[in-house]
C-alpha cells in the first residue's frame, strides 16, 4: 500500500509539472497580445447586442450560405460562414478519412486540443477508426494548422484576453462542424459521432447542444466551465490581468456566458451517448466539474484517470470505453485495444515519448 501511495504521489508531481510548465507558456503567449484600447467598448458592444438574443442564433448556419461539395477523401477548404478579421483564419478546413464501407458508414469527427501542433497521432487514430468501420474527419479548429497565421504558434490567437476573438473562433467552430455533418447526411451517412479534447471537447459539446444530427458524443478533459477557465485556471493569469486593466470582472462576462458555456446549455443527445472523461489531477477541467455535469446531463458515461491536463492516457481509454459502452456501433474489426498493441515495444526514453505524442496527436 505504502508503494502505491508512494507512486500516486509521483504520478502526481509529474502531471503537475508538466501542466505547470505549459501553462506557463500559454500565459507567456497570451501577454504578447495585449488588449487594444477600444475592447472595453467593443465588449460593450457585444453584449448590448446579444443579451436578448437566442442562443440558437449564435449558432445558426447563415440561410444565405452556399455548403461546399464533400470530397471523398483529402482535404476540404471553404470560406467559413461567419469570417474575422484575419484572412488565415476565415477558411474552414478538414481533412476526410474515409474508411473501406464508404461514406455511408458511421463518422467520427475528432476535434484537437488547444496548441496542438501535429496531425500526425490523429492519422493514426483515424486509421484505426477505419478498420473497425468508422469514417474519420479531422477538424482544424480556428487559429491551428492550415488555420495558423503566419509567424504564430499553433492556437496562440485561439484563447486569450480578447475574449470577443474567442467567441467567434467558437462560433466559427460549431457551425463550421454542422455544416460538415449536415453535407456528410447528403452523401448518405446516418450515424455521427464526435471526439474532442480539452479545447476540441469544448468545440465537441457545444456542438451536441445545436446539431441533433451528432448522436454519439466523447469528450475527454473538455472546458465545460468558461468562467472557471477565465477567472480561476492557473493557464489564464495574463488574461485576467488584461481584462481587470479594462475593468472587465467576472460579473461582466457572466452575462455572455450562455452563449460559449456548455455548462449553460443541454445536449440534444441522451445520456446514454455521451462519454466524459477527466484527468485526476486537471486544475483546467476540474474532474468533479465534469462529473457533475454529466450528472447534470441526465447521467452520462463518465470515468475519471491519473493524469493531469496534459497527457496520453485518455485518448486510447476513450475509444476502448466507447467501444464497450456502443458495442454494436464497432461491430466489425479488430477492437481498439487490439490495434493499440500493434504500437511496437521501445528500448529507450526518447522513443517513448515519440509514439506517445504520436498515439495522443500533440
Amino acid at each position: 500500500m505504502k508503494s502505491r501511495t508512494f507512486l500516486s504521489r509521483l504520478d502526481e508531481a509529474r502531471a503537475m509539472a508538466v501542466d505547470a510548465v505549459s501553462f506557463g507558456f500559454v500565459n507567456l503567449l497570451q501577454a504578447r497580445h495585449p488588449l487594444p484600447s477600444d475592447f472595453r467598448q467593443k465588449w460593450d458592444i457585444f453584449t448590448s447586442e446579444w443579451s436578448q438574443r437566442p442562443v440558437e442564433e449564435f449558432y445558426r448556419v447563415p440561410d444565405d450560405f452556399t455548403p461546399p461539395d464533400l470530397p471523398d477523401r483529402g482535404r476540404l477548404r471553404f470560406p467559413s460562414p461567419y469570417p474575422g478579421g484575419h484572412g488565415p483564419n476565415n477558411q474552414a478546413a478538414f481533412d476526410f478519412f474515409p474508411c473501406a464501407l464508404g461514406w455511408g458508414a458511421p463518422t467520427m469527427l475528432l476535434a484537437h486540443g488547444l496548441m496542438s501542433v501535429s496531425d500526425i497521432g490523429y492519422r493514426l487514430w483515424a486509421r484505426r477508426l477505419n478498420a473497425r468501420g468508422w469514417n474519420a474527419v479531422f477538424v482544424h479548429l480556428p487559429y491551428h494548422y492550415s488555420r495558423r497565421l503566419p509567424w504564430h504558434f499553433h492556437g496562440e490567437l485561439c484563447v486569450g484576453g480578447e475574449l470577443l476573438r474567442s467567441a467567434a473562433g467558437i462560433r466559427q467552430s460549431v457551425v463550421e462542424c454542422r455544416i460538415v455533418l449536415q453535407q456528410l447526411r447528403k452523401k448518405g451517412g446516418q450515424l455521427f459521432g464526435g471526439w474532442g479534447t480539452s479545447y476540441g471537447g469544448w468545440i465537441m459539446a457545444l456542438l451536441g447542444c445545436f446539431e441533433p444530427l451528432l448522436q454519439r458524443m466523447i469528450l475527454v478533459e473538455p472546458i465545460l466551465n468558461v468562467d472557471n477557465a477565465i477567472w480561476r485556471a492557473p493557464s489564464s493569469l495574463a488574461m485576467r490581468a488584461g481584462l481587470r486593466k479594462m475593468g472587465i470582472g467576472p460579473e461582466d462576462t457572466a452575462r455572455n456566458m450562455r452563449l460559449v458555456c456548455p455548462a449553460k446549455q443541454k445536449p440534444l443527445l441522451t445520456p446514454a451517448n455521451m462519454l466524459m472523461l477527466a484527468g485526476q489531477y486537471d486544475k483546467i477541467a476540474l474532474p468533479e466539474e465534469v462529473e457533475d455535469l454529466a450528472r447534470l446531463w441526465g447521467g452520462a458515461h463518465f470515468a475519471c484517470f491519473p493524469q493531469g491536463h496534459v497527457g496520453y492516457t485518455l485518448m486510447p481509454e476513450s475509444f476502448r470505453m466507447a467501444q464497450e459502452i456502443w458495442a454494436s456501433d464497432f461491430a466489425s474489426g479488430p477492437s481498439f485495444t487490439a490495434l493499440v498493441s500493434e504500437i511496437p515495444p521501445v528500448d529507450s526514453a526518447e522513443t517513448t515519448v515519440k509514439i506517445a505524442i504520436a498515439a495522443q496527436g500533440k
